[in-house]
């Protein structure tokens, strides 16, 4: 039983890729399968975290474990020197810090595709759009922006509608002071 799961860790793990810390189409994946594979892999993947890289997205603590999870790999290789030489437990925890940070940056990937089933304004018609990870959160940003440009908004003679403005007002009138009938 032992040597089936060595044997299926070592088809998962050699080699040992990151088609996350891909840099083009072209170069679809980086072999870790040595120290110094998975030290310019983590090098690659630092540099894509920056702005403006494939990787931008990821956040302050998903980089701390990112970061945490090379150190663990690069302990491992230190230890054992490459995949082969390695124990069955030390391969399991190989792959799962692989697969931890695989699973960061593919959630993070600004070139992943997010597709949704939307309505169509002024319709019972929903339609698919599908944007970039990157699309959607500039979407969504220029949403933000809009929401806090109306919110400042004037309410009466220049000066800006307090947020509660809406308080206190009977159920047939509007901010402005307008009485609506029925």
């Amino acid at each position: 039983m032992k040597s089936s799961i060595a044997g299926c860790l070592m088809a998962a793990l050699l080699p040992l890729t990151f088609a996350a810390a891909a840099q083009s189409p072209a170069e679809a994946t980086k072999n870790a399968d040595s120290r110094e594979k998975l030290s310019q892999v983590a090098a690659n993947v630092r540099e894509e975290m920056r702005t403006g890289g494939r990787f931008e997205f990821v956040k302050a603590g998903e980089r701390a474990t990112i970061d945490g999870k090379f150190a663990e790999m690069d302990a491992l290789y230190a230890q054992a020197g490459s995949v082969d030489a390695m124990k069955d437990d030390a391969k399991i925890e190989l792959f799962n810090a692989q697969e931890t940070i695989n699973s960061i940056l593919t959630q993070r990937d600004a070139n992943r595709i997010v597709c949704k089933n939307e309505p169509i304004i002024g319709s019972h018609v929903r339609t698919k759009t599908c944007r970039t990870y990157r699309e959607e959160l500039a979407k969504a940003d220029a949403s933000r922006k809009a929401m806090d440009e109306w919110s400042s908004l004037t309410c009466r003679g220049g000066k800006a509608c307090p947020k509660d403005s809406m308080d206190g007002l009977g159920a047939n009138q509007t901010a402005a002071g307008t009485v609506i009938t029925h």
